[in-house]
């Protein structure tokens, strides 16, 4: 049976990922009731959407519409912030995260956002910095957060963060397809159907020069 990535509904499944966290090399401490008001203030603010082979979701990423108010960033646009994203250990280095990276960016630009940004740690200590840098994200220069963090041993730590963004309207089709087809080393992760994201690059450009025609109709 082949996989999907798609909206996720049921918290359990939510979990079952997000529990990664709680796992070398993040070793962070979570309630289930903790995981429970995020996984909801998430659906509040935006949308969950999951990889899933056959029946279990395998890998989760998150996006929030607009920018955070606990955040030193700002931009003069609507923009789509990544909140989250975690892959199951065993399937990591697949290039399941670089699909649902491009899985998220694809559904923000379907929404009408143009500008995406998100928080991550600094080069060679963050999966999601490398992904996202082969995405097209830049880091936006002189901004940083320091974040603090329970730890499953009960320690709280503080790690510097850093803001990468990018500009939706400068990906192409091309470039979106061959980094899918590049990332994914798995077999198992090739049947994972993300093809909705490029479907949905076909349906936005379609309908974005259809708009610019009936403009010149009408001049």
């Amino acid at each position: 049976m082949k996989g999907k990535i798609k909206e996720v509904e049921s918290f359990k499944d939510f979990e079952r990922v997000y529990k990664v966290f709680e796992e070398p090399p993040y070793n962070e401490k979570y309630t289930e009731e903790e995981i429970q008001e995020i996984f909801m203030k998430y659906k509040k603010a935006g949308y969950i959407y999951g990889a899933y082979n056959e029946k279990d979701c395998i890998g989760i990423v998150v996006i929030e519409k607009g920018v955070r108010k606990d955040q030193p960033v700002n931009f003069n646009e609507d923009v789509m912030y990544l909140a989250d994203i975690a892959v199951l250990d065993e399937y990591r280095r697949t290039g399941l995260g670089t699909q649902l990276m491009l899985y998220s960016v694809m559904q923000s630009k379907a929404l009408g956002y143009k500008k995406m940004y998100m928080r991550t740690l600094e080069q060679g200590k963050s999966m999601s910095y490398g992904i996202a840098r082969k995405i097209g994200f830049n880091q936006i220069p002189n901004v940083y957060q320091d974040v603090e963090r329970e730890r499953v041993d009960g320690n709280v730590t503080s790690v510097r963060n850093i803001f990468l963004e990018l500009d939706i309207n400068l990906l192409d089709k091309k470039s979106i397809k061959n980094a899918i087809e590049n990332s994914s080393s798995s077999e198992e992760i090739k049947n994972i159907d993300s093809n909705e994201g490029i479907n949905n690059f076909d349906s936005i450009e379609e309908n974005k020069n259809s708009n610019l025609n009936n403009e010149d109709l009408q001049k």
